[in-house]
């Protein structure tokens, strides 16, 4: 508090009669904005002058050294009446609370013993057993809460009655009452109306208490002619360190059982949850709490889960505490919110936000369905006899899903491409089938041709349908016989979108979502509408679940089992914690959720019939003219985004993309820059690739080479330099302007001469199978590896016979060199489900500036290094 003078005009009259006003709750006068104001102008030292008139005052403040105002205070039978010098109502109402506490701080210090005689009239005899009232020692400026070393000698010799507060515990709070003990035991109610003090001495005494109850939070009840302290907060405190004072004041402070309990501190209690299968695959969960061997009634239970977070009173055990960790679980599960018959998917109980704080015991049937789904249980239904063509790995796949299946629960099947997901989704949907049930595959529209492919392929028994305009699952359900044959529905995400209204229609067994990276956008629309599918298992299969961010995680689960990662906004909260330690035990535990509804495998385990891949980084010479149109690249950049990556990513997020981009091209071939003329040849990365070409093509046998770039136009410029090089091999392409996707794929596998395929990486990443090649060139390493995985594993999967060769072309000391090094730390962290570097935003958490991340280089940054997988 300011140690600000405040000037104070007043006499022993105006004194009393203010002392009359402030000794009942004043503060209910005053809206709690007003209050709250008035108690900080009050705390520093705002207050410069009271002045104390018999009916009003008049309180000066200063804000600043030329911004004073004064408020009048008129006391009437209502309470008081507020006029002020400034306009705003609120701040002058502010002005005359702070006026008034510092009144109470006045009274505490000023009062005379005595009560006030005009000096007109003569002092009243005292009675015969009155004591001789002696000087009190005063403690001028020291405030309420001084002690008077000389104060206790004098109130004992002063009254023949003691003042003996009482504090009672109440679960609405702390209660405070007074009683005067006479010499022969008799007690009268010390707050009552009439007058309770008998003397000088004793209405001392009563000012005292009544100052030193609001310091500490006790309200005045006018009714019950008591004090309450409400706050459970405020509690533990003022039984801790302020009654040692009042007992050196007053004596001996009588406490109740519940008083004494609540002077051992707020305790810490255990939440704990019953769970009981119900019918359906479905809990609920009885909620108790415990502190030590007592358990809370269930009525203290559901009050204090309602009320949430912080200290509470609990009749029989004082104070409680109710940790923040503990009220999130009980907000999850919705308990105290009038859904005392919620039940929720058996999932749940591996909920990732749903168990801090609380614990779960389950029992019986929840039991041996956690030890069934965690320790094998996939072994159990080994009844349904497998093909035989299917591969070990692929056969415990289709077990696992099944399993989950059996149990309520859906899963993502995250094998590495090229591992044959689709062909052991086909066989849970043949052997493992769902009856009355139609199926619903849900694709990339590329991938659509490749589902219906694969199934004519393995199990032509299978029905299929292709979801389009005409042809839809209601009008499947309407021809009567027809319908008892049930199909496996395909649908490409766009036409799903479209249909999206069917949805609501028709129950399938199981939905899969194939490539489930698709709704990695939680606000899509096309997200949206594979949420709203119903089915009896949902199934979700991508190599990669973290494309982008830790987001996509959570988005694929939000349609697998919803609920299970929590809300949206809790999960990205604790993903961009900078705290190192609370992100740590975030992710560790997330992984520890989410492990019973994964299966990934790695072509390193279980492909063993697969041929190596090796790869190389390839440092490719930078040209002249690349060099000269990278530095003027940069130089414009750096002067219009300035120094600091960061604040550039955030002001000028679109112009820094577009560099980036304009660098790469730069790097891969000068003529993609718009302004700049220049043939393809002048590109470093082009001379090599040629090089290399020649060396691949040349060879025995009939080799094929497999050309990746994210840029169209650099494989068109591309394409007449390779045909010309090479005129006798044959030269396909693969792109977004493709109609027929399947026909270059097709002459490309089946072709008995060498052949090149120029794929765009957009178009090639996903859907189709390569395996026919032996090389692949990375024209234009991708910022996502996880999407570059995607397109090697088109080659380098099930299937595939030969050593694949993976070149990822790197033009020396650019921007690529850069982020190969980069992307080469932090492959690891991908395959923990933990990111790395995932989009060209997370860029600026890794790079300084512009020219750290961008400079040129006199040498190469990438090692060169080779990785036989």
């Amino acid at each position: 508090m300011s140690t600000r003078a405040c000037s104070r005009v007043y006499n022993g009259a105006t004194l009393e009669q203010w002392f009359g006003n402030v000794m009942h709750e004043w503060e209910a006068h005053f809206d709690a904005e007003a209050l709250k104001q008035g108690q900080q102008l009050y705390r520093d030292g705002k207050i410069t002058g009271i002045e104390l008139g018999q009916n009003d005052a008049i309180i000066n403040c200063a804000f600043e050294r030329k911004n004073t105002c004064y408020a009048v205070l008129e006391w009437g039978s209502d309470g008081p009446e507020i006029r002020a010098s400034i306009e705003d109502k609120r701040l002058g109402e502010a002005v005359a609370a702070a006026g008034l506490y510092e009144i109470e701080e006045l009274i505490a210090d000023e009062i005379d013993p005595l009560p006030f005689v005009p000096k007109a009239k003569e002092k009243p005899k005292l009675e015969e057993n009155s004591r001789t009232p002696l000087p009190v020692k005063k403690n001028r400026g020291g405030g309420a809460n001084k002690e008077s070393n000389d104060y206790e000698g004098l109130a004992e010799k002063a009254s023949a009655r003691q003042l003996s507060p009482r504090l009672e515990g109440l679960e609405t709070g702390l209660r405070l009452d007074a009683f005067w003990v006479d010499l022969e035991g008799g007690e009268t109610q010390a707050f009552s109306q009439e007058k309770g003090a008998s003397n000088s001495y004793e209405r001392e005494l009563l000012v005292r208490l009544t100052v030193m109850a609001k310091e500490v939070g006790f309200v005045y009840r006018r009714k019950q002619k008591d004090f309450m302290l409400s706050d459970p907060e405020k509690i533990p405190a003022f039984l801790n360190s302020g009654i040692p004072r009042w007992r050196k004041r007053f004596g001996v402070i009588k406490m109740n059982a519940e008083a004494e309990r609540m002077s051992l501190g707020a305790q810490s209690i255990e939440v704990k949850g019953r769970v009981e299968a119900v019918q359906g695959a479905r809990f609920k969960v009885d909620w108790r709490m415990q502190l030590g061997e007592n358990w809370l009634s269930p009525e203290a239970t559901a009050r204090l889960a309602k009320a949430g977070r912080g200290t509470h009173i609990v009749k029989g055990l004082g104070l409680v505490r109710l940790a923040p960790a503990q009220t999130e679980a009980l907000a999850d599960w919705e308990v105290g919110m009038g859904s005392g018959d919620k039940t929720w998917p058996f999932y749940m109980v591996f909920s990732l936000f749903g168990e801090r704080g609380a614990s779960l015991d389950l029992a019986g049937t929840m039991k041996n369905w956690r030890t069934d789904l965690l320790e094998g249980g996939a072994a159990k239904i080994l009844d349904v006899e497998l093909p035989q063509f299917l591969r070990d790995y692929q056969a415990h796949g289709v077990q696992w899903l099944a399993n989950l299946q059996r149990r309520g629960c859906h899963g993502l099947l995250a094998d590495e491409m090229g591992l044959g997901k689709t062909l052991q989704v086909l066989t849970l949907l043949r052997h493992h089938a769902i009856p009355g049930k139609h199926n619903l595959i849900v694709c990339p529209a590329s991938v659509v041709p490749v589902w219906e492919n694969e199934a004519a392929r393995w199990y032509p028994e299978l029905k299929t349908s292709i979801l389009r305009s005409g042809n839809e699952f209601t009008e499947q359900e309407s021809e009567g016989a027809v319908a008892e044959e049930k199909h496996l529905w395909i649908a490409s995400y766009t036409q799903l979108r479209r249909h999206k209204q069917l949805l609501n229609t028709i129950e399938f067994g199981y939905a899969v979502l194939d490539e489930a990276q698709q709704i990695k956008n939680p606000e899509a629309k096309v997200t949206h509408a594979c949420c709203s599918i119903q089915a009896q298992c949902r199934l979700a299969l991508t190599g990669t679940p973290l494309e982008n961010r830790m987001l996509d995680l959570w988005t694929i689960f939000r349609f697998l089992m919803p609920g299970l990662l929590g809300t949206r906004s809790k999960f990205e909260v604790a993903c961009q914690n900078n705290n190192l330690e609370a992100r740590g035990e975030f992710e560790e535990r997330l992984r520890t959720q989410i492990k019973p509804f994964i299966i990934r495998r790695l072509k390193d385990a279980v492909g063993k019939d697969l041929p190596p891949k090796v790869e190389m980084d390839l440092i490719c010479p930078i040209t002249d003219l690349q060099r000269s149109t990278y530095q003027t690249l940069l130089n414009e950049g750096a002067e219009s985004l300035g120094g600091d990556l960061k604040a550039a990513m955030q002001s000028q997020a679109m112009h820094f993309f577009t560099l980036l981009t304009r660098l790469r091209q730069a790097c891969c071939d000068p003529g993609l820059v718009p302004g700049v003329d220049a043939e393809i040849l002048q590109s470093g990365k082009i001379q090599t690739l040629l090089v290399h070409l020649e060396d691949a093509l040349n060879g025995n046998g009939s080799r094929k080479v497999v050309i990746f770039s994210q840029f169209v136009q650099l494989l068109k410029r591309l394409k007449p330099v390779i045909k010309d090089a090479f005129p006798k091999v044959a030269l396909l392409e693969l792109t977004g302007h493709t109609k027929d996707r399947q026909k270059p794929v097709a002459s490309f596998q089946e072709s008995n001469t060498p052949a090149v395929i120029l794929v765009s990486l957009r178009a090639g990443g996903t859907g189709i199978t390569l395996h026919a090649a032996d090389y692949v060139f990375l024209l234009d390493p991708w910022w996502n590896p996880a999407v570059e995985s995607q397109a090697v594993d088109r080659i380098h999967r099930i299937g595939q016979n030969r050593r694949v060769f993976v070149y990822r072309m790197i033009t020396q000391g650019t921007v690529e060199a850069r982020i190969q090094q980069l992307k080469a730390e932090k492959r690891e962290l991908f395959e923990n489900t933990l990111g790395g570097i995932q989009s060209a935003s997370d860029l600026k958490e890794h790079f300084i500036d512009l020219q750290d991340l961008a400079r040129l280089l006199p040498e190469a940054t990438v090692a060169k290094a080779s990785k036989d997988d």
